[in-house]
């Protein structure tokens, strides 16, 4: 060696940084050979973590052999056989280690993680519950049960492990922020409130790019629309990319009626992503609002062309024809998307309104009639029905209609005083 107070070990991975890997390779027989098992070990651990796995194996394998009852080698063998893809192997390493030994606990939460990368749930939660009843105090075994829950939608339990983790001062482990978690966690099961003000503790500076778009979509979902923007608007200054901003941040301009900026907004979005169908129809919604027809026309197309099972692309573009007056598109569109087995019952509505453009009342009526099976409690649709009624003088339904629509809509004095004239 080298130096006299200088390890085989250490040589190999100053070769290794060098790049001067065949050098490595013959250090690394010498420090099998020489080094200690202390080193070899340590050795074994540098070789993982940059990535070595063969050699960090082979490092594990040769103290394995000298200590086959060792089970730290085993777990650090069955991650490096996950690794390569061998679950099988790291299945029976797992398996080899021995419940008395002080590797069992780290055993079962790399079981854990195995059986979860596997899909095997109800095997992950065993394993993770049975680390729990060993180790109960073992913070980091807590967190794992709690990610495990959150993962899995067992977001009550989830909270209830995290808020346990907080009280024992733990804020962060494994790089995870337990406040986002908790908070995240409240917006899944849609209490916003809860959500909003744990997510509001993360300094602004400590918040991630995807916690701060959560907390604006709480914003947004809890009417803090001025918020909601400005954060979204952040957002998108750190990454122009995270495409999932512009839907919102445009619907957000919306709601402040600033249909301009909406529109601009959804513009940019299609620049950067091309692959999403509700940012195509809300650009569309847009373009015809500020009487664009013909970009209106070509969103509501590719949004279809990008998602032809979806009925809301068809019956979108319906509406679009029939406030265009073209009445046989509607049909000709509907028509076909109900040949290959795509159906709404607003596909009936737009096609009984179609119908009755084009004169032909019988078919109008089928498809009022189908349409009111599920469309019953829509407003909208029952006023739509009641003028379709008035026109075909049947009286006795209009008023039926009508005095369904004012139930569900009672501070429309104009239909109110219209079913006042019938009565």
């Amino acid at each position: 060696m080298s130096e006299e107070n200088t390890s085989y070990a250490e040589e190999m991975l100053a070769a290794i940084h060098l790049g001067q890997f065949d050098q490595a390779d013959k250090l690394f027989k010498k420090a099998l050979a020489h080094d200690s098992d202390d080193l070899i070990y340590s050795l074994g651990e540098e070789l993982y973590a940059q990535g070595f796995l063969d050699q960090a194996k082979a490092a594990y394998q040769h103290l394995l052999d000298k200590f086959p009852l060792e089970g730290s080698l085993k777990v650090a063998l069955a991650d490096i056989a996950i690794d390569e893809g061998q679950t099988d192997q790291a299945q029976e390493y797992l398996a080899d280690v021995e419940e008395d030994s002080p590797a069992f606990l780290q055993a079962l939460m790399v079981k854990a993680d195995l059986y979860q990368s596997e899909g095997l749930t109800e095997s992950a939660e065993h394993c993770l519950n049975e680390a729990h009843r060993l180790a109960p105090d073992d913070d980091v075994v807590a967190f794992a049960l709690a990610e495990f829950n959150f993962s899995n939608g067992n977001y009550a339990a989830a909270i209830k492990q995290y808020r346990d983790l907080l009280l024992k001062g733990q804020r962060h482990i494994a790089q995870v922020d337990i406040v986002s978690r908790i908070g995240n966690a409240y917006a899944a099961v849609g209490n916003y409130d809860n959500a909003i003000g744990y997510l509001e503790q993360i300094k602004p500076e400590l918040l991630d790019l995807n916690t701060k778009f959560q907390l604006a979509l709480l914003y947004f979902e809890t009417d803090r629309t001025d918020d909601a923007i400005d954060l979204f608007k952040e957002v998108l200054e750190q990454d122009s990319h995270y495409t999932s901003v512009y839907p919102l941040l445009g619907q957000a301009y919306q709601r402040e009626g600033n249909d301009k900026e909406a529109r601009q907004t959804f513009q940019l979005g299609l620049s950067m992503d091309q692959t999403n169908p509700i940012l195509y129809r809300l650009a569309a919604q847009a373009a015809q609002k500020d009487g664009d027809k013909e970009e209106a026309l070509e969103d509501y197309q590719a949004a279809l062309k990008l998602d032809e099972l979806d009925p809301t692309n068809y019956d979108l573009l319906a509406k679009f024809y029939l406030d265009q007056h073209d009445f046989s598109a509607v049909v000709q569109l509907l028509t076909e998307a109900e040949e290959n087995d795509i159906h709404d019952a607003h596909f009936d509505w737009d096609l009984a309104r179609a119908y009755h453009a084009l004169e032909k009342e019988d078919l109008a009526q089928e498809r009022w009639q189908a349409a009111q099976a599920e469309l019953a409690d829509d407003a909208a649709f029952l006023l739509d029905l009641a003028d379709w009624h008035h026109e075909m003088g049947h009286v006795h339904q209009e008023k039926d209609n009508l005095q369904k629509y004012v139930q569900l809509v009672p501070d429309d004095f104009e239909a109110q005083e219209r079913l006042n004239e019938l009565d």
